[in-house]
């Protein structure tokens, strides 16, 4: 059953147990890349950073430990159309049914033996997702030709600044299925220029958040336009803020940004802002 689009799919698998972590990495590692976590956090951070093709969380039997992390991964999972399976040690109907109920792809026991139906499925449901997407990108297409005519957008990066995960969340959720943009996220205007810095020929946008900690949108950006490096002049600064006054947007324009987009954005609004600076 296996092909070759799934050599090089991913899995997450998550588990607090080292030896049963390390069981299930050996018994799928021939057909997929595999990654590990034993909390949830470091889970979350690697679903952001690996984009997984699906995600296993094992069940360890203490049951509110493990319906609470199942909870706090599928929450982030499901918004990027990853299929998670729950892998018990047993087979019980009830947490069954509550692990589907809490939107769960599918329910897997632990055995001897079932690694390769194990595989089979997590294809399946991969494959599935991936239809999903498909859906999706080609429902929003048409809308991005419709507010954006004659663009077309080849392999751009947008550097997304704000440190409200739900803000990076949002813009993420917008532009996910647009395609040929890559989405990359700092959380503080330091870590923009750190990054800006280390790559300055990787980004075709930065969208900067104002208030943030350690360095506000304001001074990153005059930061990054100091910079001796190619493109710290030219490269497009869009202010997200929620002060659309005269006064905010002239001190915007004064340290060194193009344009900027009030808060809470419309995703009309926000795709103007990339099919303008992203050409």
């Amino acid at each position: 059953m296996i092909g070759v689009s799934f050599l090089k799919k991913h899995i997450l698998v998550v588990s607090g147990h080292p030896h049963i972590l390390a069981d299930i990495k050996m018994r799928l590692v021939g057909r997929f890349d595999v990654s590990i976590a034993a909390t949830s956090a470091t889970a979350i951070t690697a679903l952001d950073m690996y984009k997984p093709s699906a995600v296993i969380i094992h069940a360890d039997g203490d049951h509110d430990k493990d319906f609470s992390t199942f909870v706090e991964i599928s929450a982030f999972a499901k918004a990027k159309i990853i299929p998670i399976v729950y892998l018990a040690e047993s087979d019980d109907p009830d947490d069954e049914a509550a692990v589907f109920a809490l939107g769960a792809t599918d329910y897997a026991v632990r055995r001897q033996g079932t690694a390769e139906a194990l595989i089979d499925r997590l294809e399946l449901h991969i494959r599935a997702s991936e239809n999903e997407r498909k859906l999706l990108c080609a429902e929003m297409n048409p809308r991005f030709s419709a507010i954006a005519p004659g663009v077309a957008l080849d392999r751009k990066t947008i550097l997304v600044v704000d440190d409200v995960e739900l803000n990076k969340e949002i813009v993420d959720a917008m532009l996910s299925d647009v395609e040929d943009i890559t989405v990359e996220f700092a959380a503080t205007g330091r870590e923009a220029v750190e990054k800006f810095t280390q790559n300055p020929a990787r980004y075709s946008l930065i969208l900067m958040d104002m208030e943030m900690p350690e360095m506000n949108g304001l001074d990153a950006t005059k930061a990054i336009r100091r910079l001796p490096l190619h493109n710290a002049r030219e490269i497009p600064i869009v202010a997200l803020t929620a002060n659309v006054e005269e006064e905010d947007t002239q001190r915007c324009l004064e340290a060194g940004m193009n344009d900027f987009l009030g808060k809470p954005m419309a995703c009309e609004e926000l795709i103007r802002v990339v099919a303008r600076y992203c050409l």
